[in-house]
Formats: C-alpha cells, structure tokens, sequence
C-alpha cells in the first residue's frame, strides 16, 4: 500500500476553461488507484462544475532503493507533464485563439524525447535484469487487467504474447502498438484489430484518450465563435441552458452574473426583459442557504432589489457572458431613458398647455 496521485483534468464550466485537479489516495497498484480516485471526484461537490473529464495519470513517489520503481514512477512523471499539456495547455490556448499551439507541441515532442531517453537508460543497465521500457510499463500493467477481466477469445494469446514481446524490448513490440493502444483504444494483432474503446470509460482499465475528442472541441468552439451585442434589442434569450449546471444550489454567487427566474421578478423589474443580474457591490460571503435574502443590481439598468437563491434559474456561463459588451449596453440604455424621459417631459408640458387652453376657452364661454 503507498500513495498515489490521481490527476484529473476537465472543463471547468464555472471559469470557462480547461483546468486540472489532483487526488491523493491509498492503494496496492496505479489501477486500483485509478478505482479510488473516482470515488474522490464523486465525493467532491465542485465535481458537478465540471464536465468533459479525464483521469489523465497516476504518479507516486519512488522507492529510491528499487531501481526499477525509481525509472517507472519517473517515466509516469513524464507522461503527467504531457497529459496536461495535451488536456489543459492546448485547448486553453485555441480558446484564446492564441499563437502557443506550436510551442506546446514543441513541449510535447520534448516529453517523448525524454520518454525515450529513459528507456535507452532504463535498457543499458537493467534491461538483462528483467526491467521493463519504463515509457509503456503503466500500458503492460492495464493490458494484463484488460486481460484478467474481459474474455478476448482467440486473439487473448496473440495480446499475451504481444506483452511478452514487449517485455523484452523488441522496440516494433512496444514503441507504438502499446502507446497507441491506450491513446485510441485498439491494438493491432496481426491482421486483426482488437477494439476495447468501450472499456476506456470511468470504470475501465484506463480511462483516458490523449487527443481532444468531438465532444470537447464543442466546448472550445462555444469560445471562438463568442460575438459581442451592442444593442438591448438584439439581446439573445437567455434560458436554461446559458447557466452552468447545478449552480444554483452548488456555487456561491459573488461577483458572478446571475439569470434570473422571471416568475420571480416584481413587475416593476421586467422591463427591459432579458436582463442579467449580479450581487451589489459590498455583498459577500453569500450561502447556499435557499431562504437568504441580499441586494442585487442590474448590470445594465443599475436598478436593485432583495432577492433569494430560490430567485435564480442559476450563474451564466463565462462564454454566454462573453457575448455582452455591457459598457455598450449600459449606455445605450441610459441614452434611451434619457431620450424617453425628454419625451415624457416634453408631453407632459403640451398637456400642461391644452390644459390651460381648455380652461381659458371655458372661461370666454362663462356668462
């Protein structure tokens, strides 16, 4: 039994970007780790702010008198270092459309040298002693749990002696099958090619892909296609799904703009419709007490009220926030008030003027 660290990354829906979380947990090997660490996730509230999830390494510190321990918990340091560079720096930097791409796969590459320098390494001195390529030492140790639980049926010799091939350093054996294996799910077995993508789930044997999938560029395609609205009419209804999940009964409202239920608006607040709300300034440490009352102002028409949490379909989501240019709109609707409130000025001084014309006719009438 040791400690090991679970490293998670995600998107985070509160923050509108890819972040990356670590868990430490107490187990007898990486995969029973991986099986403890999501018992973690699901303990930890801030879990339901987070979407598009991977556990993407495991590592623990090396018993420094075991040679072999030492390379391996090495190499899963490596491969730590790259799994957030592929998970968290690399769709960061497409959502803020910006020019590190190519010096993040500069990064990678550099990983991948120095996966291969440890085995070169690893090989000089204890590969006649039974050491395994410590780059794909974590993908031996799946493949024989992959083993151990499903039923392969023919091809399950052809697996074992592909791991055996690659236990002993025959490079065609290991340098990609096995590293592709865990990166997209299927390894080639002679002319035949074993499919276990169903099995890389949560409760799999190793739950994680290195390359973004359909699902996640979604999330970075909410951010590049953000656009800013300059005028009140062209406000986009606001529903349900701007807001981020469970945020209404699991974030703190603070300094976040908040949709709120219309049912629950006073008349005198629902016009303009479709606005976005924010606690007032000096309001903080609010709970997530259903029943609290606290001032809330309007971001663009600076009106406030006493509201609840029950009052709140929930907090918006960053990109939907993005869309406003809520200096733009403010002053847009301040010009409109003030245009309206000459209007009504205005008419009310020609009321004022029939008024007094209707009274001077009714005297000339008086005998």
């Amino acid at each position: 039994m040791r400690d090991y660290y679970a490293h998670f990354s995600f998107y985070s829906e509160e923050w509108g970007n890819f972040d990356d979380i670590t868990y430490k947990v107490q187990a007898y090997s990486p995969f029973a780790a991986r099986k403890k660490a999501w018992l973690e996730w699901d303990r930890d509230d801030e879990s339901k702010l987070r979407s598009c999830v991977k556990l993407y390494a495991v590592t623990w510190e090396p018993n420094l008198l075991d040679a072999g321990d030492y390379f391996y918990a090495h190499a899963a340091d490596i491969k730590q270092a790259m799994g957030r560079v592929e998970n968290v720096d690399i769709p960061n930097s497409r959502i803020e459309k910006s020019h590190r791409p190519s010096y993040l796969d500069g990064e990678k590459r550099y990983c991948w040298g120095a996966l291969q320098t440890l085995d070169r390494i690893a090989k000089d001195l204890y590969a006649g002693k039974g050491m395994v390529p410590p780059s794909i030492h974590e993908e031996l140790h799946y493949a024989k749990e992959l083993l151990y639980q499903q039923d392969c049926g023919e091809l399950e010799n052809a697996l074992w002696d592909k791991i055996e091939a690659a236990k002993k350093w025959e490079e065609n054996a290991y340098r990609f099958a096995f590293q592709d294996f865990f990166k997209y799910g299927h390894i080639s077995l002679g002319r035949e090619l074993l499919n276990f993508k169903t099995q890389f789930d949560r409760n799999g044997i190793y739950p994680v892909y290195a390359d973004l999938d359909d699902t996640e560029y979604q999330y970075i395609s909410r951010w590049q296609r953000s656009w800013k609205t300059c005028q009140l009419v062209k406000l986009q209804p606001l529903q349900q799904a701007d807001v981020i999940p469970h945020s209404a009964g699991y974030m703190l409202f603070d300094g976040y703009h908040l949709l709120i239920d219309p049912e629950h608006l006073h008349e005198d607040y629902r016009k303009p419709e479709n606005m976005i709300w924010t606690t007032a300034e000096g309001v903080m440490d609010i709970t997530k007490d259903v029943t609290e009352r606290f001032l809330v102002e309007n971001v663009i028409t600076g009106d406030r009220m006493m509201a609840g949490r029950k009052d709140f379909i929930g907090v918006l989501r960053p990109d939907v926030v993005a869309r406003y240019d809520f200096e733009a709109l403010k002053a847009e609707y301040a010009a409109a008030s003030e245009t309206q409130s000459i209007v009504m000025e205005n008419d009310s001084v020609a009321t004022s003027d029939i008024d007094e014309d209707e009274q001077d006719w009714q005297d000339e009438m008086e005998p």
